[in-house]
């Protein structure tokens, strides 16, 4: 799984905060939308703050959070909440101590040792959850929607101001089995109208794919599907345009070349189909 270049999160501050959080994130970890808190505010939670199934198993997990200033979780704080948790009905088969406190190998061997000690007496596994465990979940591609949740304030929405998303990509075109001819280009698209149906103004140009050749220096819109007859002004052979085109309409989506990371891509079509294309020019 892909991560977020250089992602660097602070823990929240807020118990409130950090529970929500750790519900959000282990809807994902365990495959289970319905994780609940316990009780209410002063009601007896059995050392368990969340709870929820694995995925469709009958295996409970209770999750315990602890937000810690000071960057330290004791072992005193683990043995204790381990002790209330073994009256949580039903029993749990793992409990999750999710923590702003780093990740310190002293208190992973305590959990290891607890965690021994539970199954061969039939309880529970015990885990840390440190923040730097759970900062890396975070930063897993999969997982850009939560961080944007949490940490708005960290991700510029480009849409809203108006920012084309484009980038620069390998392209090699060819007949048959062989490339024989390779383009830079830029792709991209323009923010979508708001609302969508408005073209007032400045808004004429926005909701439109655009294509560039990188080395000629030119640029146009096109639609989906792309025709050649939209690229031609871009290229310099027809045959060129003819073949982009069909690439462009062989994605299963602009939008996840876009933005996704591959930079080569390579478009062939046959001899037959060039003959056919050759022929078409002159009907």
């Amino acid at each position: 799984m892909r991560k977020i270049n250089d992602l660097i999160l602070p823990p929240p501050k807020s118990d409130r905060q950090f529970e929500m959080l750790c519900q959000a994130l282990w809807q994902r970890l365990l495959g289970n939308t319905n994780i609940q808190f316990v009780g209410r505010k002063g009601q007896k939670q059995a050392g368990v703050d969340l709870f929820g199934r694995r995925g469709n198993t009958l295996e409970w997990v209770g999750i315990q959070c602890k937000v810690r200033s000071r960057g330290i979780l004791s072992e005193n704080d683990v043995r204790k909440d381990v002790a209330e948790a073994k009256t949580f009905n039903p029993r749990l088969s793992e409990l999750v101590f999710a923590t702003t406190a780093r990740r310190d190998s002293k208190l992973q061997s305590v959990a290891r040792v607890l965690t021994t000690e539970n199954l061969r007496a039939g309880s529970f596994a015990v885990t840390i959850c440190s923040w730097d465990d759970i900062e890396e979940e975070l930063g897993k591609e999969a997982n850009l929607d939560l961080c944007k949740t949490f940490y708005s304030g960290f991700f510029m929405d480009y849409e809203r101001r108006g920012i084309a998303i484009s980038r620069v990509l390998e392209l090699t075109i060819g007949v048959g089995s062989e490339s024989d001819t390779g383009y830079e280009i830029v792709l991209g698209k323009t923010p979508p109208a708001d609302p969508p149906d408005s073209y007032l103004g400045l808004d004429y140009w926005k909701g439109n794919y655009f294509i560039g050749n990188w080395h000629d220096r030119r640029m146009d819109t096109f639609p989906i599907p792309a025709f050649a007859s939209d690229l031609e002004q871009l290229f310099q052979f027809k045959r060129d345009a003819y073949i982009i085109a069909k690439w462009l309409n062989s994605l299963k989506s602009v939008d996840d070349v876009i933005y996704g990371r591959e930079e080569r891509h390579v478009m062939l079509i046959s001899e037959e189909e060039y003959r056919a294309y050759l022929d078409s020019l002159y009907d």
